[in-house]
């Protein structure tokens, strides 16, 4: 059973754009192809290959960073959103791991964070040249870095699959979906290259938002599993989440966007509302 951290945690998710001048300097060295084509050609190479545009973390460079600061008891105090348009990437790199430092370095916690989002914000550490002795010093089995140490950085993909030996098909979506949350509505990580492109930033902004919400649910039920929360206390966090997001609404188009989807979800028939009524039918 894994254990409460004492320190907190920071649920977080990522958007992220390629770094066109990047691609056309690694793969087009001969410098005859502009950074807008390579990106074209390195998107329809990677179709051909995997049947999705999406470019490896390494040529990307993050533009929307959410992080939810969550309470030892689990409860949400704050949520901070790192813009690309507040300083560029190299502002939230330095924003993301300042955040961790100074809330005392709690817990990661993530969604396929492993295999992409904490890789990322160490490559960016790594480009910038940020400092951070904290994470990348220690070594051994309880460093932060090791695969297996969910004290630094809870990964829920890789608790729901067994460290990847059974794989989460449907990812996130799924995951929030099967817990009657929205998931995701009308925007998906494929698409961020070319809102960004055509400057539709406050939309990737909410979807962040909103990936970040679906992950604290995800990370709640986790812990219902392991026993450090009762059935009873996750209904309760999901309720005060709920009314915050309510108070907030107003003035926020991706979180009415998001409640409207929740109202939809919880009203869906599932397959117990199926076999329930079958069952009564049978009677």
């Amino acid at each position: 059973m894994s254990q409460a951290s004492s320190r907190g945690y920071l649920v977080f998710d990522i958007e992220s754009v390629s770094d066109i001048d990047l691609i056309a300097h690694v793969r087009h060295p001969e410098g005859d192809t502009s950074p807008e084509e390579a990106l074209r050609l390195f998107r329809e190479e990677q179709m051909e290959k995997k049947g999705t545009d999406f470019i490896p973390f390494t040529f990307q460079v993050p533009i929307s960073l959410v992080i939810a600061v969550v309470g030892s008891d689990y409860t949400v105090s704050d949520f901070k959103c790192l813009k690309w348009e507040d300083g560029g990437p190299k502002k939230i790199a330095e924003d993301f791991w300042n955040t961790w430092r100074n809330h005392g370095k709690p817990t990661f916690v993530t969604f396929n964070g492993r295999g992409f989002d904490i890789p990322m914000m160490e490559m960016m550490a790594f480009r910038y040249g940020i400092p951070v002795p904290e994470w990348f010093g220690p070594s051994g089995s309880y460093a932060p870095r090791n695969r297996y140490n969910t004290v630094s950085h809870f990964d829920l993909y890789e608790f729901m699959s067994n460290y990847n030996s059974a794989p989460i098909n449907g990812g996130l979506n799924l995951s929030a979906k099967v817990l009657k949350k929205p998931g995701k509505i009308d925007t998906h990580g494929d698409m961020v290259q070319d809102m960004f492109m055509r400057g539709e930033y406050a939309d990737i902004h909410g979807y962040c938002f909103c990936d970040v919400i679906d992950t604290y649910f995800v990370f709640l039920r986790t812990k219902v599993l392991t026993g450090e929360i009762t059935p009873e206390q996750e209904a309760d966090l999901i309720q005060t989440m709920r009314r915050r997001l309510t108070a907030w609404s107003a003035d926020r188009a991706p979180i009415r966007k998001y409640l409207d989807a929740w109202t939809a979800a919880e009203s869906a028939e599932t397959v117990d509302d199926r076999m329930a009524q079958k069952a009564e039918r049978a009677e």
